[in-house]
Formats: C-alpha cells, structure tokens, sequence
C-alpha cells in the first residue's frame, strides 16, 4: 500500500477581478506575513517594492492548482510529522516544476508557499535573487487567502498537525496568472 496519494485538481478560469473581490485582502495577510521568519528573508515574501494589487491586474484571469495529499492510515500510524512535511516539499517541489513548464506567452505560476529553490536566500545576505527566472510568488505573499479558496474552489478544508501526527491530508494550493489570451 502507497504510504500517500495525490490528488490533482484544477479550477476554470477566474477573472482576475473576481479572483481579487473574493479571495484578496492583501492588508490582512500582509499582517500575517509580517509574522513569519520568511517576512523580509526572502525574495518570494514581502515586504515587496510593488504593490500586489498591481502585480494581479497585469492578468486577466486566475487558474488554481490544488494538490492533496492524502495520507494512507498506516502511514498516519507509523510515520513521523517529518516524514510527511518532506513528502508536502517534494509535491511542492513538483507542483513549482509542473507550473514553470507551462508558463509560455505572458502567463506566470504561482507557487504553493514561500520559495525554497535556495537553501539561504540571497535576500537574507542583501543580494539579488540568485534564481530570478524560477522564483515565483505565492498566492498567500500576494494576499489571497488559501484557506478560502481551498473551501471555496477545491471544497476542502485545510488541516494541520497540531497534536504532532499526520492529518488525514495537506493540501497546497498554487495556480497561473495568465493573460488575456491564455488558459
């Protein structure tokens, strides 16, 4: 028996208006960001020198990349939290991967959590980006709220391992910008 499965799941198209109406709050989650170790350590967080209000309206529409992993019992059983946390960054990993191959005329990926191309970001040492052309924003970096559109689009609820043990899942939410004649 596989220790996890991945279930791959995809929206249609969403306008970019619509997309920041009901899912973008960049204020709240800026105060999130503010929060987290990554906030000001790497390129792919904020504080940015853009607004992210404009970096969504350079598309027309949205399309998300949800990814579940759902976790078998025994594994639940018998693997350590660590064990599922390095599973979660592989299919990160690969859903960053997966992303950049299909950017083409415009459009861009959206990746699932701060990047971790690098194993010490260069913003940290008060250099540029040493991987540009493959870093890419998260939708939680640029003000969208996950949990919501992991409810509202995937209809599945983010879990947590707060008690030290696997959920039952992790779910990563990612997904491409694209301009008006992409999909």
């Amino acid at each position: 028996m596989e220790d996890y499965a991945v279930q791959r799941l995809t929206s249609r198209p969403i306008p970019v208006d619509v997309f920041l109406e009901r899912w973008v709050d960049v204020p709240r989650f800026l105060s999130c960001c503010r929060q987290c170790g990554n906030y000001g350590e790497r390129w792919s967080c904020p504080p940015y020198d853009f607004q992210p209000e404009d970096w969504w309206r350079r598309f027309d529409h949205i399309v998300l990349e949800g990814r579940k992993l759902c976790f078998s019992q025994a594994a639940r059983d018998s693997r350590p939290l660590s064990w599922g946390i390095e599973a979660l960054g592989r299919e990160k990993d690969a859903l960053l991967e997966e992303l950049l191959a299909r950017e083409s005329g415009g459009s861009q990926a959206l990746a699932a959590g701060a990047c971790s191309l690098c194993p010490v970001c260069a913003r940290r040492e008060g250099a540029l980006c040493r991987q540009r052309d493959r870093m890419r924003y998260s939708i939680e970096s640029l003000g969208g709220d996950v949990v919501s559109i992991a409810r509202e689009c995937f209809q599945t609820e983010l879990l947590w391992s707060g008690d030290g043990r696997l959920p039952a899942y992790y779910f990563l939410v990612g997904g491409m910008a694209c301009p008006a004649e992409q999909s």
